[in-house]
């Protein structure tokens, strides 16, 4: 019996149906409204031909009536879904996607509501996803931004070392980008100190300086929990800095963060510019020894010292084998600094620079002229004794005085002051020469400077 009532009811129909019932129903009023006229007006005695009374027209009336008001009440349940939706649909294209309609009905406005709810529903499971996307694309541009400022790092590190920068300048660089990839943290230059065969902290970032200061580390000490207790930190990160296969510093990172995992491409980063400081010094210490090696003064062109005191061991051993003298002057040009001072490095660069003409033009080319410091000279006189170097150090003095000596624009004339020693009279080594004569320009010095003293 419900299958048949349901079978029968028009709730269970498509809205074409329900249309085509609600124009049917509603069309009866103008229908009987024409027919009641025609009777009435047109044709009054048709009544007594259908033996119709008056108040059986009126009946059929009124039933029109109820017949056309439920057409009207299908229509109004057709109607009001549809503008609910459309009212849903509304709030959903403004953004709301937590809005559902709730209309459950076997027609085409059920199948409307129930598809618009599956498709809010899957747009906010897309929204969600795009959200969850945004996100995972945000940490990898922050993770790629943060290689590019690596990169970026290791490029000017390679710059600075290439130009030959000085090592803190390099170093507080490293520790400056190191904190900067990881995120601010505290970052660390530990370095191997040979006086004390400890290791210091030589730069640092987010560090304070009474806590850099005060740290020294044995090689047993430099462990992950030691240096947290140390700098009262939860994580630490050190990448060893090594050269010729030893363990030359550490290079650390840490911070307090809760549940901090460093990520394995930070650690590789971390060895990569802890591989930087490697480069650095060994740059350094190449540099060191490549100026070691050098022979010649850049400012005069003259020999260095180390030139200087290696050939003069030779020409003294030399000497001692033949039974030869060796002659040996030290020159220093009296209160140099004090015109270094008044007139400046430019001028002072151009009075060196005569000075070694003027010493290199006073000796005969077997003779080696050097340069021993900023105010300080040296020659090496094979085959001459003490007169005879006493002699041209005697020329070299007036020539300094009354050449560019007074050619300088100053009150004051600038002078030299020269001691005289000689091999094997006043020594049998180079140290002992080269002392030796250092004496004697103080001597020189004390009795009024501007001469030579044997």
């Amino acid at each position: 019996m419900s299958k048949l009532l349901k079978d029968a009811s028009v709730v269970t129909r498509g809205l074409r149906c329900k249309t085509m019932v609600a124009f049917s129903l509603m069309s009866l009023i103008p229908i009987m409204v024409c027919t009641w006229v025609v009777i009435t007006y047109i044709f009054p005695n048709i009544n007594l031909f259908f033996g119709l009374s008056l108040n059986t027209i009126s009946f059929i009336l009124v039933i029109s009536i109820i017949i056309s008001l439920l057409g009207l009440y299908i229509t109004r349940e057709m109607i009001n879904p549809i503008i609910k939706i459309a009212g849903a649909a509304k709030t959903i294209a403004g953004g709301d996607l937590t809005k559902s309609v709730d209309i459950l009905r076997e027609d085409e406005v059920g199948d409307l509501s129930k598809s618009l709810n599956i498709m809010t529903q899957k747009i906010k499971d897309n929204m969600d996803e795009l959200k969850a996307y945004g996100e995972k694309t945000k940490l990898i541009n922050l993770e790629i931004n943060k290689k590019v400022l690596a990169l970026s790092g290791l490029l000017q590190i390679g710059n600075l070392i290439s130009s030959a920068e000085q090592l803190n300048n390099i170093f507080g660089f490293i520790t400056q980008k190191v904190s900067d990839v990881e995120n601010n943290a505290l970052s660390l230059l530990l370095l191997l100190e040979d006086s004390s065969n400890e290791y210091r902290a030589v730069s640092g970032c987010n560090i304070e300086e009474k806590t850099m200061s005060e740290l020294k580390l044995k090689q047993s000490e430099l462990s992950g929990s030691i240096l947290a207790k140390k700098l009262g930190l939860k994580n630490i990160q050190a990448a060893p800095v090594m050269i010729a296969g030893k363990l030359f510093g550490m290079l650390v990172v840490g911070n307090n963060e809760k549940d901090f995992v460093c990520p394995d491409d930070e650690k590789e980063l971390l060895k990569v510019f802890a591989k930087q400081v490697s480069i650095a010094l060994e740059n350094n210490i190449l540099v060191r020894r490549s100026k070691e090696l050098t022979i010649k003064d850049e400012t005069t062109g003259l020999y260095n010292l180390n030139y200087i005191k290696a050939r003069l061991g030779e020409e003294i051993n030399r000497a001692l084998v033949y039974q030869r003298p060796c002659g040996y002057l030290l020159v220093d040009i009296d209160d140099f600094k004090d015109f270094h001072t008044t007139h400046g490095a430019a001028k002072s660069e151009i009075f060196l620079k005569d000075m070694g003409v003027i010493l290199k033009g006073s000796v005969t080319d077997i003779d080696k002229v050097g340069r021993l410091g900023d105010d300080k000279f040296a020659i090496i006189l094979p085959e001459k004794n003490k007169r005879q170097a006493a002699h041209i150090a005697e020329d070299i003095r007036k020539r300094i005085e009354e050449g560019i000596g007074r050619s300088v624009k100053s009150d004051k004339r600038l002078t030299v002051s020269i001691g005289v020693s000689e091999n094997p009279i006043d020594g049998s080594t180079a140290e002992e020469l080269m002392e030796k004569a250092e004496r004697l320009v103080r001597s020189a010095k004390s009795l009024g400077k501007n001469r030579v003293v044997v």
